[in-house]
Parts: C-alpha cells; sequence; structure tokens
C-alpha cells in the first residue's frame, strides 16, 4: 500500500516536471515570433534609413554634378556675355572714334573754307552810298533785315581822322545764293539813313598780288634781286610797330627800327600801310610767300597784302618814336 502511494507520486511529479518542461518550452516557442516581427520591423527600418541615407547621398551628388553643371553653364554664358559685351565695347568705340575723326576733319576743314571765300569774289560785293555817319552794326543790320543772314565779314574803309566810314566797302557771305540775292532788287537800292544803297559785284583783284595769287591768279611777282625790304599795306590804322613786328618776325630777323609806318605828318595817325626790312634776302621773299596764302600773314586778325619794294623808304615814314 505505501509502494503505490509513493509511486502514485513520482508519477505525479514527474507529470509536473512535463509540464513545466513544456510550459518552458511552449513560452520560447510563442515568444520567438514577437521577436522576429520586432527584430524584422527594426530591420526594415534600419534597412529604410540606410536606404534613405544613399537616396541622399545619390540625391546629393545628383544635385552636387546638377550644380557643377549649371555653374559651368553660367561661366560659359558668362564667358560669352563678357565676350559679347567685349565686342559691343569695341564696336562702340570704333564708332566713338570715326565720329570724332570726322569731326576733327569738318572742323578742320571749315576754317580753310571760310578764308578761301574770305579772298572769293564769288562770295563778295561791293557797296556804296552808305551814310558816312552809319556804323558796321547798322550795315550789317539792313542786309540782315533783307534775308542775307550769312555775313561773314564786312570791310568798310574809315576816314583816318574822324573814324566816321567812306561811304563805301565790301561784304563776303558765305554762300553763293545770299551774294546773288544781295545783287538782286529785294536789297540793291534800297535805303539806309535816307541814303539808296547800291550793291555791285567785287572786281577781282589785280594779278600779281599776294591776294591775287592766293585766288588762283597769276604767281607773285619774282623777287627783285638783293630785295630785302616789304611794302605791307591794308594794316589796321591802330596797329602798332611792335604788332606788325610781332606778325612778320616768323619769316625772319628784322633790323632794328625795320618797321615804318606810313603817318599823317600833323596828326600821327598811320596810313594804312607800313615797310618792312630784313636782315636779308630770304626774309622777304618767306612774307611775301607766305601773304600769298588765305590769311597768311594777318596784323590785329587782318589779313594784309605783301609786295616787294625796290624803291628807298622816304624820311616822312617815321617810327612811333618820330626816328
Amino acid at each position: 500500500m505505501g509502494g503505490e502511494q509513493s509511486e502514485s507520486k513520482k508519477r505525479r511529479r514527474s507529470r509536473k516536471r512535463s509540464k513545466t518542461s513544456a510550459a518552458d518550452d511552449d513560452e520560447p516557442a510563442g515568444e520567438e515570433p514577437k521577436v522576429t516581427e520586432e527584430a524584422a520591423a527594426a530591420a526594415v527600418a534600419a534597412s529604410d534609413e540606410d536606404g534613405d541615407d544613399d537616396n541622399d547621398d545619390g540625391s546629393t551628388t545628383n544635385e552636387n554634378k546638377e550644380s557643377e553643371v549649371t555653374k559651368e553653364e553660367e561661366a560659359a554664358t558668362n564667358d560669352n556675355g563678357e565676350e559679347g559685351e567685349e565686342k559691343k565695347k569695341r564696336k562702340r568705340k570704333r564708332n566713338r572714334k570715326k565720329k570724332t575723326d570726322t569731326t576733327d576733319a569738318e572742323n578742320a576743314t571749315e576754317p580753310e573754307a571760310d578764308a578761301a571765300k574770305l579772298s572769293s569774289v564769288e562770295h563778295t560785293v561791293f557797296i556804296e552810298g552808305l551814310p558816312f555817319t552809319s556804323s558796321e552794326d547798322q550795315i550789317r543790320a539792313f542786309f540782315t533785315d533783307l534775308g542775307c543772314n550769312d555775313i561773314l565779314q564786312l570791310r568798310l574803309p574809315v576816314w583816318q581822322d574822324s573814324g566816321r566810314l567812306r561811304g563805301f566797302g565790301h561784304v563776303v557771305f558765305a554762300s553763293q545764293e545770299t551774294r546773288t540775292r544781295a545783287l538782286s532788287s529785294e536789297v540793291n537800292g534800297k535805303e539806309l539813313g535816307g541814303r539808296y544803297i547800291t550793291v555791285k559785284e567785287a572786281n577781282a583783284p589785280r594779278a600779281g598780288t599776294t591776294i591775287g595769287a592766293a585766288l588762283g591768279g597769276r604767281p607773285v611777282r619774282e623777287q627783285p634781286q638783293g630785295c630785302k625790304t616789304v611794302f605791307v599795306r591794308n594794316l589796321p590804322y591802330t596797329a602798332t610797330e611792335e604788332e606788325i613786328l610781332e606778325s612778320f618776325r616768323v619769316c625772319g630777323k628784322i633790323l632794328d627800327g625795320g618797321v615804318r609806318i606810313a603817318r599823317n605828318h600833323s596828326t600821327g595817325q598811320s596810313k594804312g600801310f607800313c615797310y618792312v626790312e630784313y636782315k636779308n634776302e630770304e626774309g622777304a621773299l618767306a612774307s611775301v610767300q607766305k601773304a600769298a596764302k588765305p590769311f597768311g600773314l594777318q596784323v590785329q586778325g587782318r589779313p594784309v597784302f605783301v609786295d616787294y619794294d625796290e624803291g628807298t623808304m622816304k624820311n616822312s615814314f617815321r617810327g612811333g618814336d618820330g626816328k
């Protein structure tokens, strides 16, 4: 009896151990999927993160490549733009230079053209019948009011003692059309200050004079042998020996006291001409040749006529100091 009970206890303990062992075996088997799912989820998350990192790295690489390509394109575009801008600058510079050269050429030509017109009878008229009390401004206004606006020069002789007009003169116009109008009845014969102005064609200068040579006439006559003195006319009445000396010394050395102005013996006022004596013949030759060019020799801005003098200066032609 006692033996059976012991055996029964042993079997019960054995079954308990078996159940415990089975429970132990079942518990890991039931938890294993949970661990695997969590691990799998973690692994997937890690994999996704790694993939994202890889994608980020790839995107960054692609962005870097695209950025580099863009920079290269921008650099190329900038280079092309800079080259285009540089070409435009060079073109503008050439255009400015061309325009400046053209303007300079035009400006350089204008004085020469005006000088030729001042010496041309085709642009000049002779006027007479002027009121002795009129002024240069009044004569200019007379022509301007009648449609002759482009006056280049008025040459109006005056009396030495009073400074009043002598009643005649010359007018030079910039255009031949204006000259033609001045010669027409639109201007010729019109009244000024109670007198009727006569407008005529100007006579050509005498051949052989410096102004005649400038106009294309016969060349200036040959220099007489041993001639060192020149005769100068068309001088301003206010011109001094010093001013004449300054204008003529460019042609050669002038003797001391070599400039002698013809003066009125009672008033001492200039008669509008003088003599200039050089130290050698070359000076006289140079002055005549220079004066043969338009506005070649000027005194107080006025062109003068120069010719060789073969006589001897008279004692009445004294200098400003009376010598």
